[in-house]
């Protein structure tokens, strides 16, 4: 395949970035973006609520680049395969099935890999209903991509991973909560 000459390189560049909005920011939360470990600490406590919390979601909206999306890898005797959502409907979700039973998520270790305005983040985590649950009801890996426009971090993609009797934790994502 030939490579693009720089004018058609510059050409879509361009283009894409003038059509590929990034979410509107209040500045409300503004430390919630300024390095990658801070935007998926706010992730958490912005998913996190108890039986009848509501959440902050326009603070959740803050973390994410237009367009976002958050894919869930399952494999179970109830369930398998790939649950695919975007912001709002992550937050619809999250509404409806967790108002009344809760959802704390704590993460357990995070690995940093970035490069440039681009950073990847591999976030281990268990989830209970409430914080005072002895055990966790789930573990599982999330694989944030971030990026950052000069002036904050994004998040752009989750992928995660359930644990389960096939797939089990690394042992060093596998620490206790924090």
């Amino acid at each position: 395949m030939k490579p693009l000459s720089r004018s058609v390189f510059t050409i879509i560049a361009t283009f894409f970035l003038s059509t590929s909005a990034i979410a509107e920011s209040s500045g409300e939360h503004s430390a919630d973006w300024v390095s990658p470990q801070a935007i998926v600490a706010a992730l958490y406590e912005t998913v996190s609520l108890e039986p009848g919390e509501t959440g902050d979601w326009d603070r959740f909206r803050e973390l994410f680049a237009d367009g976002a999306q958050l894919v869930m890898a399952l494999q179970g005797s109830r369930m398998s395969g790939l649950l695919a959502t975007d912001v709002e409907g992550l937050i619809s979700q999250s509404e409806a099935a967790y108002a009344a039973t809760g959802f704390i998520e704590s993460e357990l270790e995070q690995r940093v890999e970035s490069f440039g305005q681009m950073a990847s983040v591999y976030s281990s985590f268990e989830v209970r209903l409430k914080a005072s649950d002895p055990a966790p009801m789930m573990r599982g890996l999330n694989h944030f991509q971030l990026l950052n426009d000069g002036e904050r971090w994004y998040i752009v993609s989750n992928v995660s991973v359930i644990e389960n009797d096939r797939w089990q934790l690394p042992a060093d994502f596998a620490l206790a909560a924090k």
